[in-house]
């Protein structure tokens, strides 16, 4: 977690200490989407389920994905990331609604995208199925669909 914290510091233009100091970060939950890719289109639709880490119910996101070039598969992929916030975050309805833009990542790790809006929620990315084109993916933009009644 210390990692997420120093990459996230680094984005922010913070010392990597001052971000830790003021809120630690931590995983909030597991956000799944499952992605279908057209051949010809550099905007792809999504749908996303968000999973909180403790207590809340699961929220339901519609979504788009942006990619430098055409490098990802087409036809459908599942992406996982995990979900970065601050330990003491409010878990509120809609709390992922908002654009995510691509962070500098060393070499060999998946994208981390900073949210716009509220830049202590930052997307670490978990796929794992060898296709190293996910590092193009430059951002993301959920908005809330729904919520278990």
């Amino acid at each position: 977690m210390r990692y997420a914290t120093v990459i996230i510091a680094s984005v922010l233009g913070m010392p990597a200490g001052a971000i830790a100091a003021e809120q630690p970060h931590t995983n909030l939950g597991i956000l799944t989407c499952t992605l279908l890719k057209s051949a010809q289109d550099a905007g792809h639709k999504m749908t996303c389920g968000f999973k909180p880490a403790g207590t809340g119910a699961e929220e339901k996101y519609g979504g788009t994905i942006r990619e430098s070039g055409q490098d990802l598969p087409p036809g459908k992929a599942v992406l996982i990331w995990v979900v970065l916030g601050p330990a003491d975050a409010k878990m509120r309805a809609g709390i992922l609604a908002q654009r995510y833009v691509k962070s500098v990542t060393p070499p060999g790790q998946g994208p981390l995208l900073i949210g716009e809006t509220d830049t202590r929620i930052a997307l670490q990315f978990e796929t794992n199925d060898g296709l190293a084109s996910y590092d193009t993916i430059t951002q993301i933009e959920l908005v809330l669909t729904g919520t278990p009644a």
